[in-house]
């Protein structure tokens, strides 16, 4: 028959680097999605700073004579 393991039989070696590697894969997932999250958060800044001083675009575009 198998004996059972116990918690304080586990390698701390190994688990700190599975956690490390794990870390390392979770920095890297956030690092990407902020990356490429930046085309959308870019230009809503820019929005919500104009839309905060109350800029109107008034007129449209106009284009010298």
């Amino acid at each position: 028959m198998k004996q059972q393991q116990h918690f304080w039989e586990v390698d701390l070696i190994e688990l700190v680097k599975r956690w490390a590697e794990d870390m390392k894969t979770f920095l890297l997932t956030v690092l990407l999605f902020l990356g490429l999250s930046l085309p959308v958060v870019i230009p809503t800044l820019i929005l919500w700073y104009l839309s905060s001083i109350n800029f109107r675009a008034v007129g449209g575009m106009t284009l010298a004579p």
